[in-house]
């Protein structure tokens, strides 16, 4: 029997199609049907939710394409953890996929229809007590990845454009101002449940390859970002 803390599976689907929105605009991803109407299998277990769908994305040449979802309630609300894709005729016996469609197949599930988002333009949610220990946990991880490995900057201090996020994204970007830099902050965490980097309290922060990737993240960042000055002691 659900429990009322127990996580619906309207909002795994919910945080599906934010999810989906993230990766349009964040990893110009060019084969999700935006606009278009879908099926997700749901499986409800207590507060996690396995989700598959094989008419979400359109990939040329590839005749059935699934898309596996992990979605985890949270204080604040439910959250992807996970999302693979995969060639289902290419990878049939393959083990990740086998696994993941497993776990949506091993009880109940319900078939859900799901209307694609039309625009993804990014919508950040107000500041909240999460939100701001969240960046103050991104403060410090920038903060720690100057100091180990990026370059030293001169005076110790140096300025950086950070995107503003929500609380149910993957990860989130910045911009140093005196290299050019793009740098990757992920969000999520072994401990799924965790919105600040678990115990240690520390995000992995990884420069971003220059190429198409990181001209498109500089330009969202730069966007979509605010200037904070990261000091290195």
């Amino acid at each position: 029997m659900a429990s009322a803390a127990d996580l619906t599976a309207a909002q795994a689907v919910e945080a599906m199609r934010r999810h989906v929105c993230f990766s349009k605009v964040w990893w110009g991803d060019p084969y999700v049907r935006l606009g278009q109407s879908a099926h997700v299998d749901v499986r409800v277990d207590g507060r996690t939710a396995y989700l598959w769908s094989e008419d979400m994305r359109a990939v040329p040449r590839v005749r059935r394409w699934a898309d596996s979802y992990v979605v985890v309630l949270r204080s604040a609300g439910a959250v992807v953890t996970q999302r693979s894709g995969y060639n289902v005729e290419l990878l049939r016996g393959e083990v990740a996929m086998e696994r993941d469609r497993k776990r949506v197949y091993a009880g109940a599930t319900q078939r859900i229809p799901v209307e694609l988002p039309t625009n993804c333009d990014p919508k950040f949610d107000p500041d909240g007590p999460v939100k701001a220990e969240m960046r103050a946990v991104l403060t410090s991880s920038l903060t720690n990845a100057v100091r180990t490995w990026g370059r030293r900057p001169a005076g110790g201090r140096v300025r950086m454009t950070v995107a503003n996020f929500n609380t149910d994204y993957p990860e989130t970007f910045a911009v140093r101002q005196d290299t050019g830099e793009v740098l990757r902050i992920g969000l999520m965490v072994g401990d799924r449940s965790s919105y600040t980097g678990g115990a240690a309290k520390q995000y992995v922060v990884a420069p971003v390859p220059r190429g198409p990737a990181a001209i498109l993240l500089k330009r969202l960042t730069l966007r979509y970002g605010r200037a904070e000055m990261i000091s290195v002691r």
